[in-house]
């Protein structure tokens, strides 16, 4: 079956959802972020192969959240509107929880940009843009999500600048520095010991 678009041109016409993934489909807005009905099913059989749901589809996509879920991927490939929603939606909310995680406003704001390019995708590999919106898979709100990847981002951050020592701090503070206690090698042939006491 095949139907003609506004050019005339010949498409072949999707397959309507049954229809609890068809209400599902309407309230994730996935239409207005460019899914079509195929790709929205198969984003949800994705995430329920990946987490090896034993139950039936309907049934493990009825816990989920489809809407935060596909805005997440669609923001995730690109699509403009999605990311105004995204912004909308998160941007002020992320910069409070970061200023809450540092304490500081300009560390915060430091360390939501940095989330919001890991977001967005700024890292290439094999020539794609990779997002870590992708690994979002809508078993909680992305709103929750979100607060983790700041939360975990900023002790990563930590761990490597705690890493790094001034040795001049350190020893301002009164740290003396051992030095290393030599290893006892025992002697090649116990002749020559005895000989050299």
């Amino acid at each position: 079956m095949s139907v003609a678009d506004d050019t005339g041109l010949q498409q072949a016409a999707e397959p309507a959802l049954e229809p609890p993934f068809a209400e599902l489909y309407a309230a994730s807005r996935a239409q207005e972020f460019g899914f079509t009905p195929g790709q929205f099913l198969a984003l949800l059989q994705e995430v329920a192969a990946k987490h090896g749901s034993d139950a039936k589809l309907e049934d493990h996509c009825g816990t989920l959240r489809v809407e935060d879920l596909v805005l997440a991927r669609a923001c995730a490939a690109g699509n403009d509107r999605a990311w105004q929603v995204f912004m909308l939606r998160f941007r002020e909310k992320l910069y409070d929880v970061a200023r809450q995680i540092t304490r500081e406003d300009s560390s915060g704001r430091e360390l939501a940009d940095c989330v919001y390019a890991d977001l967005y995708g700024t890292k290439l590999r094999d020539g794609e843009r990779v997002s870590k919106l992708v690994s979002y898979s809508g078993r909680g709100s992305l709103d929750g999500w979100l607060r983790t990847v700041l939360a975990q981002d900023f002790v990563n951050t930590y761990r490597k600048q705690k890493r790094l020592v001034s040795l001049d701090e350190e020893s301002e503070e009164g740290a003396q520095f051992a030095a290393p206690e030599p290893e006892n090698v025992a002697p090649a042939d116990p002749a020559l010991a005895r000989a050299t006491d």
